[in-house]
C-alpha cells in the first residue's frame, strides 16, 4: 500500500497535497514534524521499559564529557565519536535502567529535600557569585531536551540509585582471620624450576592434506559467511552543525545585550547588620539613635544595645541577603540604603531595627566583552532552531520520493554523505544507530528501494538515508578462507602435539627424573626463580601467576609439576620451596587491608547483583 501511495503520488494533484501539508507543518510547528511516524526512535526495551536515542544521545554525551574532563585535549576526536563510545553507553544505560526498576520495585526514594539541596548547590545551576539562578537552570535543561519535572525525576533515580551501590558496596567486613589469611598469602615467597615449550618450531613441521582442509571446510561453511550487508547514502540535519554556519554581526550582540542588560547583571548581594530593640520605647529608640548620629562605631552601639544575641557579640552582623533573607519592611528599607548608610527605626514583627548597609556587591551588569560569545551563540542557537525546523520539514518533503538524496541536498545545501557497507549489527558513523540500521534494512529502504522517514537521532539531531547499495549473505569460496583454516588446523595440531611432548617431561618429573637433565635432552632452556613475591616482574608473569597458582607440597620432601597451555605455550613448572615469612602486621596496614577486602567483597556482591539483573532480564 505504500508503495502504491509513493507510485502514484506524483502530478498536479500530489503537489497541492503536499503543498498543504507543509503549511500544516509550518503552523503547527515542531511539534507536528515530530509527532506520529517520527517519534524518538526506540533503541532499547529492557523488562518491557523503552529506552529511546534521546537517552541514548545523552549518555554519549555525558560519556563524552567526562573523557574531556579526566583526559582533557589528549583523547583523540575519533575516540569520542559517537560510533566509538556508543556499545559503553548502552551498556551504561542498560545497567542503569535495570538498577533503577529494582529500586523503583524496591519502594526506594530520595527525600524531596534533598533534590533541591542538591540542584542548588550544583555549581552548573549557578551563576558567578555562586548562588542558584533559575534562568540558568531552565536554559540548561532546555539545551539537553529536559523539563524540570523531567529532570528532576531523572535526579531522584540517579540518586535512588547511588543510594543503593553505596549500601552494597560499602556494607562489607572483613574478619581478622581473613586479613590475616590474605596477609599471609600476599606475602608469601616460592622458589621453582620451569621450562616453557612453544608451538611456533613445530607449525613449519607440519603439513596438511587437501582433503582434510576440504573437509573442515564443508563442515564449518557457516563460519566463513559474509553477512547481508547495505550502504546508505544520508542527509543528516542538527542544530550543532547550522549553528556553524550562522555568523552573528557585533550590531545584533551589542542591541541584545542592551535590550537585555537586566538579564546580564548579577543578583545584588547585601552585607547588613543591625540593632534590634525588641520592646522598643520612645526613650530607648532615642537613645540608640543619639548614639548613632554620634558618629560613635555601628559595631560597638549593636554590641551594647542590640536584643538580637545571635548577632550583637558580632556588632550586629547578619550576613549576606539577596533581598529575600528578612521580612519585606526589612528589605524595602536596606534596598534605599547607601554603602555605609544607617536607617532610621523600622518595625518588623520582631521589634525595631537599625539598619546598617556594610557592603553592596553585583549591582552592575557583566561588562559586555565578557557575554559577547555567549550572546552569539544563544542568537546562533535561536536561528539555528528556526533553519532546523524549516529545513527538517523540507528535507522529508523533498526526500519523500526522491530518486536520489544528491537533488535533495542541493537544493537544501546539506551534504549528502555514503556509508561503508554495514550488516543488521550495525557498522560506523550513523550505522551505529539502531534507528538508521532498522530503517535501512526495513522493506521500504532494502526492497523499494525509498528514502527513509526522518529519522531522530536525538531532539536536535534528524537524518534521511536511502539505499545505494544491498549485498545478500553468502559463504566465502574455499579458495579466499584457505590460508585462515590452514593456519587454524596447523595450530590446533601443533598445540596437540605441544600437549603430548609436555605430559610426557611431566610424567617423567613425577617419576622422579631431573628437570635440568631432562630439559637438556629436550633441547629446551632450563629456569629458576628463587623466593620471588608474587607480584614479581623479573620473570614471566604468566610463569609466575601459574606457579602461585599451584598446591601447597604435601610435606618438605614432595615436589610439585604441573603443565599449562598459554596461547601457543607449554609451560611446566616444579615448585620447590614455599615460605610465609613471620611477623605480623601494624594495626594501620591490618586496617587498610581490612578496608580493601571490605571494598573488594562490596564489589564483588554489587557486580553479581548486577549481573543477576541483566541475566534475568528481558532486553530487546
Amino acid at each position: 500500500m505504500l508503495q502504491s501511495m509513493r507510485d502514484n503520488s506524483k502530478g498536479l494533484v500530489a503537489g497541492i497535497l503536499v503543498g498543504l501539508l507543509v503549511i500544516v507543518f509550518a503552523l503547527s510547528g515542531a511539534e507536528a514534524l515530530f509527532s506520529s511516524r517520527n517519534q524518538t526512535q526506540v533503541a532499547a526495551t529492557i523488562n518491557g521499559d523503552e529506552v529511546s536515542e534521546t537517552d541514548v544521545a545523552r549518555a554519549i554525551e555525558r560519556q563524552r564529557a567526562q573523557m574531556r574532563n579526566r583526559f582533557g585535549d589528549a583523547v583523540p576526536e575519533d575516540f569520542l565519536s559517537d560510533e566509538n563510545l556508543r556499545g559503553e553507553a548502552m551498556d551504561r544505560l542498560i545497567e542503569r535502567t535495570l538498577l533503577a526498576q529494582f529500586v523503583r520495585d524496591s519502594d526506594m526514594t530520595i527525600a524531596p529535600q534533598q533534590i533541591d539541596n542538591r540542584l542548588i548547590s550544583d555549581p552548573t545551576f549557578q551563576d558567578a557569585s555562586g548562588q542558584f539562578d533559575p534562568e540558568a537552570y531552565r536554559m540548561l535543561l532546555a539545551r539537553s531536551a529536559y523539563t524540570p519535572t523531567s529532570y528532576r525525576a531523572e535526579l531522584t533515580r540517579d540518586l535512588s540509585i547511588s543510594q543503593l551501590v553505596t549500601g552494597l558496596t560499602q556494607s562489607n567486613f572483613a574478619t581478622e582471620g581473613e586479613v590475616t589469611y590474605v596477609a599471609e598469602l600476599n606475602n608469601q615467597l616460592r622458589s621453582f624450576d620451569f621450562l616453557t615449550l612453544s608451538a611456533e618450531s613445530l607449525l613449519e613441521e607440519i603439513e596438511l592434506e587437501e582433503q582434510a582442509i576440504s573437509s573442515y571446510y564443508e563442515s564449518n561453511s557457516q563460519d566463513y559467511a559474509v553477512p547481508e550487508k547495505v550502504a546508505v547514502e544520508y542527509i543528516e540535519l542538527s542544530i550543532a552543525n547550522l549553528m556553524q554556519n550562522i555568523e552573528i554581526s557585533e550590531e545584533l550582540i551589542r542591541s541584545q545585550y542592551e535590550e537585555n542588560v537586566d538579564n546580564f547583571t548579577p543578583t545584588i548581594e547585601r552585607h547588613v547588620a543591625h540593632i534590634l530593640i525588641e520592646e522598643p520605647t520612645d526613650e530607648k529608640i532615642q537613645q540608640v539613635q543619639s548614639a548613632i548620629d554620634s558618629g560613635r562605631d555601628f559595631s560597638e552601639i549593636a554590641t551594647e544595645f542590640s536584643d538580637d544575641l545571635g548577632s550583637k557579640d558580632l556588632g550586629g552582623d547578619l550576613g549576606i541577603t539577596n533581598a529575600d533573607a528578612f521580612p519585606d519592611t526589612f528589605e524595602d528599607a536596606l534596598a534605599e540604603l547607601s554603602e555605609g548608610e544607617v536607617s532610621g527605626p523600622v518595625e518588623t514583627d520582631s521589634g525595631t531595627h537599625f539598619i546598617k548597609l556594610i557592603s553592596i556587591d553585583g549591582d552592575k551588569a557583566a561588562p559586555f566583552a565578557e557575554q559577547k560569545d555567549q550572546i552569539a551563540q544563544e542568537l546562533q542557537r535561536v536561528r539555528a532552531e528556526e533553519q532546523f525546523v524549516e529545513l527538517s520539514i523540507r528535507l522529508e518533503d523533498l526526500s519523500y520520493n526522491a530518486q536520489s538524496l544528491e537533488d535533495v541536498g542541493q537544493e537544501l545545501e546539506l551534504d549528502v554523505v555514503t556509508t561503508e557497507p554495514f550488516s543488521r549489527d550495525g557498522g560506523a558513523g550513523i550505522a551505529s544507530s539502531g534507528a538508521v540500521v532498522r530503517a535501512a534494512f526495513d522493506e521500504e529502504v532494502l526492497e523499494y528501494g525509498n528514502a527513509s522517514e526522518l529519522l531522530e537521532l536525538a531532539p536536535d539531531r534528524v537524518v534521511v538515508i536511502k539505499k545505494v547499495d544491498h549485498q545478500p549473505s553468502f559463504v566465502q569460496p574455499l579458495a579466499e578462507v584457505r590460508e585462515e583454516i590452514v593456519a587454524q588446523l596447523k595450530q590446533e595440531q601443533a598445540m596437540a602435539l605441544l600437549s603430548e611432548r609436555g605430559s610426557s617431561i611431566v610424567e617423567q618429573l613425577r617419576s622422579g627424573s631431573d628437570i635440568e637433565s631432562l630439559a637438556e635432552q629436550e633441547g629446551l632452556e632450563f629456569q629458576q626463580a628463587s623466593l620471588i613475591q608474587r607480584s614479581d616482574l623479573d620473570q614471566p608473569r604468566r610463569v609466575v601467576e601459574f606457579a602461585f597458582s599451584l598446591p601447597l607440597p604435601e610435606d618438605d620432601a614432595t615436589k610439585v609439576s604441573a603443565g599449562k597451555g598459554l596461547a601457543g605455550e607449554y609451560i611446566i613448572v616444579q615448585l620447590t620451596d614455599v615460605d610465609t615469612p613471620e611477623g605480623e602486621l601494624d594495626a594501620e596496614q591490618k586496617s587498610a587491608l581490612g578496608q580493601a577486602l571490605s571494598s573488594m567483597y562490596g564489589a564483588v556482591d554489587f557486580e553479581s547483583m548486577s549481573g543477576y539483573l541483566r541475566e534475568s532480564a528481558e532486553i530487546e
